[in-house]
């Protein structure tokens, strides 16, 4: 097992990846599927709890007792996809990860043995991270350790990557009342 320090990479020995991401805090953990330019094709790219599947990439809730995870099968990948970026926000509003250490355990999806482990040093107002990319160069699949934090949460990082992020219908005003 390797433990990665942000940006150390190591090479991917098995198609098919687990990527699971621990916290003393319940996280929404979802990936991404970019192109060479580093955008998503369509919002179909954003694998998380509510699009739990995608080409070659599949979201597996822990349910409260297991870690959430991003399984990843690099054979399955479409063309023209070159990283699948893993992230991890706090499930509480507002909620930092000041205080908190994630760590970002690879596996083999196939045996659940341990290839690499990540934790981002020095984290504060970050409400989401970027922590690991599996990625191919040359023909052969890696992963890198990111920890690259955001402090404008998932939106944030979805926006960043090309996904379309709805934001809330502002309130009604409130109804005035005329005073008599």
């Amino acid at each position: 097992m390797t433990a990665m320090t942000p940006g150390s990479n190591i090479p991917l020995p098995v198609a098919r990846v687990t990527v699971d991401v621990t916290a003393p805090v319940r996280l929404d953990v979802s990936g991404l599927l970019l192109t060479a330019d580093g955008k998503v094709r369509s919002d179909d790219d954003f694998i998380f709890y509510n699009q739990a599947t995608g080409p070659g990439v599949t979201y597996r809730s822990g349910g409260g007792a297991a870690p959430d995870a991003i399984v990843v099968d690099t054979a399955a990948v479409p063309p023209g996809i070159e990283k699948i970026v893993v992230t991890a926000s706090p499930d509480a509003e507002g909620q930092t990860f000041q205080g908190i250490e994630p760590t970002a355990t690879i596996r083999n999806a196939d045996d659940n043995s341990v290839l690499a482990t990540f934790t981002p040093p020095q984290l504060g107002t970050e409400t989401a991270l970027v922590i690991v990319e599996v990625y191919l160069r040359n023909g052969a699949w890696k992963a890198r350790a990111v920890g690259q934090g955001y402090a404008n949460g998932l939106a944030g990082i979805a926006t960043d990557f090309g996904v379309s992020v709805e934001e809330p219908a502002p309130a009604p005003a409130p109804a005035q009342t005329p005073v008599a």
